[in-house]
């Protein structure tokens, strides 16, 4: 069953144009009329223009891809125009996607639809979900994309679709916000099979002990997997919503020969422009890495006159637009047919569940002994101080309902005290 068909994403037709009405609305995008057909004049500028014909050409694969996962997780595939194996495009979208809070196909897969340059890449969107195993739960608890669960699910999609329609030596990585995140650090576990990573407003939190605290740099294997990784990362330099690259690009590139660019680019608005600072690293046995800054906050929107403008969301300029290159520095780029992922053997199936329900387990036990001996402390403090060690030797070997009764026992003894004192007074 086509995209359009699917219930994974249901799609209707917008009330007014040939474009897919957004979840929940009649209209694909507020500005969209009966009065004003234009494609480009009569939409807003984000909108997401998917028409039925684009989506009837894509398909959900649904794949296990973690042991202990509740459901398959489900991937949305754009197949790739032209003959031979195609280029692989993974692309992971934001939080503001996960367990369906938003609509999929608005703010992500949509704008690199729009990019002619990508029409050849065969791209693979899966959906966030949290009980599919494509996504686990970082050091503060929030969800984030898994590495082990992405991987396990392209390879199993990559070996479906054969040697005659995707080319191994070529798979790239792009992400925003949270999928940058996620892009980094799947990056930082398979990096060595990837041909080029492009992360969009995110921050690599370099998980696992990847970067331990207090050490000069990365672990030696995470090292040599980006060295030989060419990055290009886009960036808003106002951004600190997902935390900004700068730093780290600033500490690995140390010492490396840097050329810097500035460039006027298009906006999402083609009378508006937006300037951006390059800066470029290159490495004599390794790969480039480069760092684009746009100048924020973004104003080249109407949408943005009336407050402070974008200072987060430069996706919507880096994936439609050939003009910010990011086709352009994946195409230089690839594997060597002797290093790259070999799909015909299966990756093994993440485990990072399992390992996540055992540590809940154990955090759940820590907080109710937590609140156990609280609980204890509070009844102590409770206990007069004429009552000896004995009692308080009996009083820490009370259950927490006991402890609860002699509370409740103590509170009803002060409420009869008071009305009795209430009653004297009257």
């Amino acid at each position: 069953m086509n995209a359009w068909e699917s219930d994974i994403v249901p799609c209707t037709q917008c009330v007014n144009c040939n474009f897919r009405a957004e979840r929940n609305k009649e209209t694909c995008c507020s500005k969209c009329s009966k009065e004003n057909e234009c494609e480009l004049h009569g939409h807003e500028a984000h909108c997401p223009r998917l028409t039925q014909q684009v989506l009837s050409l894509c398909y959900w694969e649904s794949v296990r891809c973690d042991a202990d996962a509740e459901e398959e997780a489900k991937c949305l595939i754009v197949p790739g125009s032209g003959e031979g194996p195609r280029p692989v495009l993974l692309f992971l979208t934001g939080n503001g996607h996960v367990d369906d809070r938003q609509d999929f196909y608005s703010g992500g897969i949509d704008q690199l639809l729009r990019n002619n340059e990508l029409k050849s890449y065969t791209m693979l969107a899966p959906k966030p979900l949290s009980k599919t195993g494509v996504m686990r739960r970082n050091e503060k608890w929030r969800w984030t994309w898994c590495e082990d669960g992405l991987w396990a699910m392209l390879t199993q999609i990559l070996k479906r679709l054969g040697p005659t329609k995707v080319d191994p030596c070529r798979i790239y990585v792009t992400g925003l916000s949270l999928g940058a995140s996620g892009s980094w650090h799947l990056a930082l576990r398979y990096g060595q099979y990837l041909a080029g990573l492009a992360p969009v407003s995110g921050v690599c939190h370099w998980p696992h002990g990847a970067w331990p605290k207090g050490g000069g740099n990365p672990l030696p294997e995470v090292l040599e997997r980006l060295a030989n990784l060419p990055v290009r990362a886009y960036q808003i330099d106002v951004d600190r919503y997902a935390g900004s690259p700068v730093k780290d690009f600033e500490w690995l590139c140390w010492g490396l020969k840097e050329e810097q660019e500035d460039l006027n680019l298009c906006g999402m608005e083609v009378d508006r422009r937006v300037d951006v600072a390059v800066r470029r690293w290159s490495r004599d046995d390794g790969q480039p890495w480069e760092l684009w800054q746009a100048k924020g906050p973004l104003k080249d929107w109407k949408y943005y006159d009336g407050w402070d403008g974008d200072k987060h969301c430069l996706w919507n300029r880096v994936y439609p637009f050939p003009e910010w290159g990011m086709a352009a520095f994946f195409k230089a780029h690839q594997v060597p047919k002797d290093k790259c992922w070999n799909v015909e053997v299966a990756s093994d199936l993440s485990t990072m569940m399992a390992k996540q329900k055992a540590e809940e387990a154990a955090w759940n036990t820590q907080q109710e002994a937590k609140r156990a001996k609280e609980e204890m402390e509070a009844a102590q403090e409770a206990v007069p101080m004429e009552v000896d060690q004995g009692q308080l030797e009996t009083l820490g070997k009370m259950s927490t309902g006991d402890m609860e009764v002699m509370q409740e026992q103590k509170r009803l003894r002060q409420d009869e005290e008071l009305e009795g004192a209430h009653a004297v007074a009257a």
